[in-house]
């Protein structure tokens, strides 16, 4: 049975420029209603997974769906439900924010001023609208180009690096403006970002990809969901070392530990915090704080990542080994 329509579906995609392959079997399917993140090390295939799904670049009949039409077949038909700014947003710089949406806006179908208004108004530029967008920061050219992006009420929004260059409160704001789209229009989002502790804020939902395939997928919280928990623990300086050995000898319920400021960070097995207070404690001692910690969407992607990284090298070299073993049979 074929899987519900989603947002966003794509089954063993692939793309090699010459002799480099950039995309590797790459699978996903993004539900609707969704803020989903994209995620991946440089050179990962992000941009080029986008500018496929756009149909920048050719792809193969059958591998993308968009709001549960293919592509390219029925292309035309998903990019009238689709707003998208991929890379940095281009506007002629002489003319306003508000002519440059009315101008580039009216090339694809008419739009209202009215429109034009309450898009700009959304992104927080309404001070700006007669503004030239050569005078712009690069937040506000960002906005702008979000700006553009909605202005055809699209079901389905794709933005690459949307707070590519702002500072934090450029960031904090540009978060805003997107949950607030989400909510206002129930527009899905897909974007692309390597700010993670940006994403754990504002997606639900997140595709991590490594050498070009999936390494992982799912809602924000089950991914980050796991049987270990991790603590911070502080003790008195003159107990650390001491506290430590003890800490590395329990390997069974201590799955690592590093020190911190005021003592540990520990990865321990679910449920085992009042065992290690108990074997501190019983040890002399004293645990002045037990802080449980969140799990971070940064630690689980390079955990992730690095397991790629192992797993792509571990099977490069048997390749290369079955290869040698060949050589000698012939």
């Amino acid at each position: 049975m074929k899987p519900m329509a989603g947002a966003i579906r794509v089954v063993s995609l692939n793309k090699s420029f010459g002799s480099k392959k950039i995309l590797d079997d790459l699978n996903f399917n993004v539900p609707k209603n969704a803020i989903a993140g994209f995620l991946g090390p440089n050179g990962a295939g992000k941009t080029t997974t986008l500018r496929m799904i756009l149909g920048l670049l050719p792809a193969p009949q059958n591998k993308i769906e968009l709001l549960g039409m293919e592509i390219p077949k029925y292309r035309a038909s998903a990019l009238e439900k689709i707003g998208a700014v991929v890379e940095n947003p281009s506007f002629i710089e002489t003319m306003t924010a508000f002519e440059n949406l009315y101008w580039f806006g009216s090339l694809y179908k008419s739009v209202s001023e009215v429109r034009i208004s309450e898009v700009i108004e959304m992104v927080g530029l309404k001070e700006a609208e007669n503004q030239k967008f050569g005078t712009f920061s690069t937040g506000m050219k960002q906005r702008l180009g979000v700006a553009f992006g909605l202005l055809h009420r699209p079901e389905l929004l794709i933005l690459d690096e949307p707070t590519s260059g702002m500072d934090p409160v450029g960031r904090f704001q540009m978060r805003e403006i997107l949950l607030n789209i989400h909510e206002e229009e129930k527009t899905s989002i897909f974007l692309s970002s390597h700010l993670l502790d940006e994403v754990q804020k504002l997606c639900n939902y997140v595709v991590i990809i490594n050498k070009g395939h999936t390494i992982a997928e799912g809602y924000v919280s089950d991914i980050l969901s796991s049987k270990e928990e991790r603590y911070e623990i502080r003790v008195a300086d003159d107990d650390v070392e001491r506290a430590k050995m003890i800490l590395e000898d329990n390997k069974n319920i201590v799955k690592s530990i590093t020190l911190s400021p005021r003592g540990f960070i520990a990865d321990l097995e679910g449920d085992s915090s009042s065992k290690i207070n108990e074997i501190l404690v019983k040890n002399g001692i004293m645990v002045q704080a037990l802080i449980p910690l969140e799990s971070s969407l940064e630690d689980t992607f390079m955990k992730l990542t690095n397991k790629n990284e192992k797993s792509v090298e571990n099977k490069i070299n048997l390749e290369n080994k079955s290869q040698e073993e060949l050589k000698e049979v012939q």
